[in-house]
């Protein structure tokens, strides 16, 4: 996040967002060091892009992420999260891998993980921290469909649909997208 990377090369399975609720787009865009260029994304077109939800979340997507993007950079996270609420995802279909966490008041509340890399856990999930009511729900959801199936791809998403479920963004279900570059 920190650094600016090599122009982005096409589409991915791997990528990561931020979503943040408290600040205006251009403060979070200034942190992040990015410019919206107000041209809109479609897929491929561009590394990273951004769009203003109608609760007030403005989200910024890496499609280009080295592993776990933005749930790795604490330090923008919590700088992000001064006098502002914090969600931030990691999706990979290789493996598969995911996490989201949130933050607030510069400080991690939660963080959800699924990683198939865990073999010694059976479902391949690990949270902690003040993890918000709905997240109950969508884990006992998982795991019904998860014995159901007997399969571990359904605890991949628990991770995934908790931040949709804050946020109310999912990247599969976007539309106004504008492309963003690096300021430098």
């Amino acid at each position: 996040m920190s650094e600016n990377p090599a122009k982005f090369s096409g589409m991915t399975s791997v990528f990561s967002w931020v979503a943040v609720r408290g600040r205006s787009p251009q403060a979070v865009l200034g942190d992040l060091g990015l410019i919206d260029t107000g041209v809109a994304h479609s897929a491929g077109s561009s590394r990273l892009a951004g769009e203003a939800l109608p609760d007030g979340w403005y989200v910024v997507v890496d499609y280009d992420v080295d592993p776990e993007g933005y749930i790795s950079d604490t330090q923008t996270l919590g700088q992000l999260s001064q006098q502002a609420d914090v969600v931030a995802c990691y999706q990979s279909s290789y493996g598969p891998d995911s996490a989201a966490s949130q933050w607030a008041n510069g400080r991690q509340v939660w963080i959800v993980t699924h990683s198939c890399d865990s073999g010694a856990i059976r479902d391949h999930l690990a949270y902690e921290g003040n993890l918000p009511e709905v997240f109950t729900e969508i884990l006992d959801d998982a795991r019904a469909e998860y014995t159901a199936s007997d399969g571990e791809q359904c605890l991949y998403q628990v991770p995934v649909d908790l931040a949709a479920e804050i946020t109310g963004f999912r990247e599969d279900d976007i539309l106004d997208l504008t492309e963003l570059v690096w300021a430098d």
